[in-house]
This record gives C-alpha cells, sequence and structure tokens, in this order.
C-alpha cells in the first residue's frame, strides 16, 4: 500500500512527483477502514480535513517549499490529544462530546509542519490501564495477533502503527502508555525528558508524571516526529529552558556506556524476555559495546510512581460529576480506591521519596550513558482482560513493575522491539538515558535497529 512506505520513501516520491500525497492518505484511510471493525483502533475519523491537509501538501511539493519533513506523512494521535474542531473524549461516556476549541501545542506543531491528521486512536477511560477496551467503546486489539491486547494506554495509536496504518502516532504516558503498548506490537516507543513535548493546553490529573510521546515503526520516522514537536512552549513552565534542537545531533553510538540493571532485579521475568535481553546484550557484544552491570531499586521506585499514578486516577474521577459516575468503567473505580488514604503527609512523603530515588538514578548515569532493562516481565496477553488469565493479582499494575520509575524520576526512556528466536512474540527492551540526554537512545537503538532488522 502506498502509505506503508517509510517517511524517506515518499519524500523521495514526492519530490520527484511520482506519488501525491492525496493519493497516500487516501491509501491510509482506506486501509483505517479496512481495519476498523477488526481492531477498533480509532476513535474518530475525520476524511474530509485528511483530504484538505493532503491537497494543501501536494500544493508545496509541486511547488518545491515542503513545510517539513513531515509535510504529506499520514499521522493520528491519541484521543487524549485537543484538536480544533474535534471532540476529546478521553475514552469515556461521560465526557464532553463539545468540539475543542483550539489545538494541543504539538497537534499545532504537527499541522504546521504538513503533517496530514486524520485521526484520533482509541484508549482506555481516562488513560487509567495498561490495556486498552472500555465500558463505552469495546476492546482494542492487537494487529499481531487480534485475540490479544495492544498494550495500553496508547493502544490505539501502536495498533494503528502496528497494522501499517501510519507510521508514527503520539500518545501519552504516565506509567508505561507508550512503552507497554510498543512492547507488546513490536513497535517503538520513546517517553521523552519531561517536558520536552509541552502538555498545554489541557492541564492532567497525572500530577507531572505524564508525559506525550510517539509511538514509530522505526527510529528515523520517531526522531523525525520528536524534531518537529519537541522544544519550549511558554505556556508550559516544565518545558522552559529546554532545547529545541536536543535531536539536532545524534551522538555516535561507539562511544555510549551501556549499563545493564543488576539481574535481580527482573529475574521473575518470562522465558521470552529473558531470552530476548540475553540477545540484544549478545548484539551488543558483538557490535564491541563497553556494557556492565548497575543497580538501582527500579521496583521501589515503581511503587512510588504508582501512588502518584492512582491519585491522578482518583483525581480525574472526582472530576465527574458524583450522578454520572455509575457509568465509569467498574474496574476503575475500584482501581482507586487505594488513593482514598493518601493523606497530605502521605503526600509528602512521596515527594521525599521521589527525591532520594531520583538522586540515586541520577548517580547510576555518572558511570554509563544508557541503562537497559527489561520494559515489561511478560508478552501481550488476551484481549478484553486487565491482567493475564490466571494471574495471581487482579491488579494491572502488578504485570508493569519497570516503566513508572521512569515517570517518577522525569527520565527519558525508549521500548525498543526484540523478537526473541523461536518465540511467537516480540518483547520490549527498555533503554533509559539521564534527563535531556534523548539523543542517547536514538543513537543506541539506531544501532540496535540497524543490526536486528538486516
Amino acid at each position: 500500500m502506498l502509505h506503508q512506505q517509510s517517511y524517506e520513501a515518499l519524500r523521495e516520491a514526492y519530490r520527484r512527483g511520482r506519488v501525491s500525497p492525496v493519493a497516500v492518505i487516501e491509501s491510509a484511510l482506506l486501509h483505517a477502514e479496512q481495519v476498523g471493525a477488526s481492531l477498533n483502533a480509532f476513535a474518530f475519523i475525520d476524511r474530509n480535513k485528511a483530504l484538505n491537509l493532503a491537497r494543501a501538501s501536494e500544493d508545496r511539493w509541486r511547488n518545491g517549499s515542503p513545510l517539513s519533513p513531515l509535510d504529506g506523512m499520514p499521522f493520528t494521535v491519541k484521543e487524549f490529544a485537543a484538536v480544533k474542531g474535534w471532540p476529546t473524549r478521553r475514552g469515556s461516556l461521560v465526557t464532553t462530546t463539545e468540539l475543542a476549541d483550539k489545538d494541543a501545542v504539538f497537534v499545532g506543531r504537527l499541522l504546521a509542519a504538513g503533517a496530514v491528521l486524520f485521526a484520533k486512536t482509541r484508549a482506555p477511560e481516562f488513560n487509567w490501564k495498561g490495556v486498552t477496551d472500555s465500558p463505552g467503546y469495546g476492546i482494542t486489539r492487537n494487529p499481531l495477533d487480534p485475540a490479544l491486547t495492544p498494550g495500553g494506554s496508547s493502544g490505539g495509536c501502536s495498533a494503528a502503527v502496528a497494522a501499517g496504518v501510519v507510521r508514527a502516532s503520539i500518545g501519552s504516558d504516565a506509567g508505561g502508555s507508550v512503552r507497554i503498548p510498543a512492547a507488546f506490537t513490536g513497535t517503538l516507543a520513546l517517553k521523552p525528558t519531561y517536558g520536552l513535548i509541552p502538555l498545554v493546553p489541557q492541564p492532567s490529573a497525572f500530577f507531572n508524571v505524564v508525559h506525550a510521546g510517539p509511538i514509530a515503526a522505526s527510529v528515523a520516522e520517531l526522531t523525525d516526529v520528536m524534531r518537529v514537536v519537541s522544544g519550549p512552549e511558554s505556556a508550559d513552565w516544565s518545558s522552559v529552558g529546554l532545547r529545541e534542537s536536543i535531536f539536532d545531533t545524534i551522538p555516535g553510538s561507539g562511544s555510549l556506556r551501556v549499563g545493564l540493571l543488576a539481574n535481580h532485579r527482573w529475574e521473575d521475568s518470562c522465558a521470552a524476555v529473558k531470552q530476548g535481553m540475553r540477545e540484544t546484550l549478545d548484539i551488543l557484544a558483538s557490535g564491541g559495546f563497553d556494557t556492565r552491570t548497575v543497580d538501582f531499586d527500579i521496583r521501589q521506585a515503581t511503587q512510588v510512581a504508582a501512588r502518584f499514578y492512582r491519585l491522578g486516577c482518583l483525581a480525574a474521577v472526582q472530576a465527574v460529576p458524583e450522578h454520572a459516575r455509575g457509568k465509569l468503567d467498574p474496574d476503575l473505580l475500584t482501581f482507586v480506591e487505594p488513593a482514598r488514604d493518601i493523606d497530605v503527609t502521605a503526600l509528602m512523603g512521596m515527594n521525599q521519596a521521589r527525591d532520594v530515588l531520583a538522586g540515586e538514578l541520577n548517580k547510576v548515569f555518572d558511570d554509563i550513558d544508557v541503562l537497559m532493562l527489561p520494559t515489561l516481565p511478560i508478552v501481550a496477553f488476551e484481549a478484553g482482560h486487565n491482567t493475564p488469565v490466571g494471574w495471581p493479582d487482579d491488579d494491572w499494575m502488578s504485570w508493569n513493575p519497570y516503566t513508572p520509575a521512569f515517570n517518577l524520576t522525569h527520565n527519558p526512556a525508549l521500548s525498543f522491539p526484540i523478537k526473541p528466536r523461536n518465540e511467537k512474540l516480540p518483547i520490549g527492551v527498555q533503554l533509559v538515558a539521564a534527563k535531556g540526554q534523548d539523543s542517547k537512545l536514538i543513537a543506541l537503538a539506531a544501532w540496535l535497529e540497524q543490526h536486528t532488522r538486516a
């Protein structure tokens, strides 16, 4: 299909006049309609907007004046994002049907770069869990096997990318919500340094653990997206001081020092994850990388992060009028109950623990450039369930012990897909860097991509 070509190939085709952005978006729209019923990846599709954007892109390419490397590229965003003229339902039946009156900053940047935005993707209610389904909008499924979940909460984004409808989609991540679905679908995802992608005009209930980030089919395309959407915005104080050019220069991979998180921190991962990690280490060793073992209490950091996350979910529930809460996902109401016991004293303790843990992690990067550990201890499981069938705990965060820690500490974290030998499903290898060092993750991921996809 036309739209499944890489950004690089499409740019060359546009430049030479061999293919039109209009033909490409028509191909993407047709594909989205074809997989819509089987995957339930899309919350909203705007064919007219897409065709208008594509026609404008076609004129620019014909005149030799594209706006950016994303000009004419089909694109989707998670349904939490404000898009002018589109509803923002956030996976819920209780949210407003009113149309947004302005774009989120990163949406505006995509449109200003000429991206052809045509759809919003599915998410669970208020982004509350690591799989994608909701009482009002059904179950989103994994293109690798529709019986399985694509993960969440940005599961619609990962399904759209893994199915080949788009090459990149932007989701949100407050506890792993772009990295989890990337690991389950064999795609790439980056949770960038906190603030690098501004999150305005819509403040989040999730304190300052929520990030926006892309899920993509390749490192090059992920980087193209980050170059467009990252950079400071005066209305988002957390972004002030961050450089727009953070992705302009990618360091060489050969000088990177890679630290493997001590095995006892993730030894209860499933066999496929262990196998994938061993194979990744072998690939790095064959490339002459300086690897060493480092230690960090990942589970304690995740436990603290999970308390912030649960409190954010409670705030989202409490913002719903009491008379409408009966329409909410019953599992969400159960999930937030423990957060009701968090008082001011407990909240202060959580912040103090965060300071200590973030400091400990920061020290790790005195000796390494990239920390490596699994994204998740499991592979994709049955769709329509919050936990794998037979799992001893009904809390979805019990199978997600490695991603929330880096929301807590604001470090950039990238999930890289590895398909272990003799395994049916991919795993995610999580790469983490010091704050502001996102480009080191891009460098290592690009090297791994070259040496695993040959």
